[in-house]
């Protein structure tokens, strides 16, 4: 059932995201975001006051995800564009923009380190494998789902 409506949710995000965002697709991130939350703290079996925790620390990350993957894509957006064929690529904008791309890499690490210390102050250490461990899996599944509607649509 999970997977059915995450399925469901990924497959309205394309078409939204591929149009710029807007409220739809605010709306839709928040409801991924929401249940995603619902189901860990069943999962883990949270007590009122480290589901608090929990949310403060989980909204906060996704927003700083969230922003971060937007500015990467700007990233590789703008290295497209300096790799057309035909037109000489500027090899210090190249090399900006991919110094840019590691950059963002990294601190989607150190995010991760973050995250998971100030976990650690609430969540037991099963508790943070399941989350891990369910992130991982979301992850997983919202990729395969993109990779699959793109070889549908005869992409890469």
């Amino acid at each position: 059932m999970r997977r059915a409506w995450l399925v469901a949710l990924v497959v309205f995000a394309t078409p939204l995201r591929a149009q710029g965002g807007g409220p739809g697709r605010e709306r839709l991130m928040q409801q991924i975001t929401e249940r995603f939350m619902q189901t860990y703290r069943q999962q883990a079996g949270l007590t009122p006051e480290q589901d608090q925790k929990f949310r403060a620390v989980a909204e906060r990350s996704f927003e700083q995800r969230r922003q971060r993957q937007q500015k990467e894509q700007e990233l590789w957006r703008a290295l497209d564009a300096q790799m057309r064929p035909g037109v000489a690529a500027s090899p210090d904008s190249v090399t900006r923009l991919l110094d840019g791309i590691v950059a963002v890499r990294a601190q989607a690490v150190d995010q991760s380190r973050a995250d998971l210390k100030e976990y650690a102050t609430f969540l037991s250490p099963v508790q943070r494998a399941q989350l891990f461990l369910q992130f991982e899996r979301l992850q997983r599944n919202v990729e395969d789902l993109i990779q699959r509607r793109m070889q549908q649509r005869g992409g890469m």
